[in-house]
């Protein structure tokens, strides 16, 4: 009978353990990307070049982190009522796409392809291009 105790005691802890760490990430406060410096700052070549010499390594440095990059539009499109501005890179096939605050809307239609842009944003990594959440344009 103590065994039993103790197997749903134990399994108990367990269960309340796992809650307080669901109920802490679920709660956990949202990155103001405008107003937090940048973990990187870096092109979009550069960060496309290091993402095709070694992906893993790559994206355990960047992933989850405020990275901001340097870049030429190549398109402008928009996605759930905002916008989505594409940095080509010029040697690879693979581009940063770069999911922007709605916020940065009415910014988004002043530029132009070709024309260079900072942008600052979180990278959630490398699938065939880069992609980055969150965006705001940098000044």
């Amino acid at each position: 009978m103590k065994n039993k105790f103790k197997i749903i005691f134990g399994l108990l802890i367990l269960v309340m353990l796992g809650l307080i760490v669901m109920i802490n990430y679920y709660n956990k406060p949202h990155v103001n990307v405008k107003v937090k410096a940048a973990d990187y700052e870096l092109t979009s070549q550069n960060l496309l070049k290091e993402y095709g010499e070694d992906e893993v390594k790559t994206d355990k440095k960047y992933s989850d982190k405020i990275i901001q990059i340097e870049g030429e539009v190549n398109k402008i499109s928009t996605h759930k009522g905002a916008s989505v501005i594409t940095l080509k890179n010029k040697h690879m096939e693979s581009s940063v796409i770069c999911h922007m605050q709605p916020e940065e809307n009415i910014k988004s239609l002043g530029f132009k392809k070709g024309q260079s842009v900072q942008i600052r944003g979180i990278c959630t990594g490398y699938l065939l291009d880069v992609i980055m959440v969150k965006c705001v344009f940098v000044k």
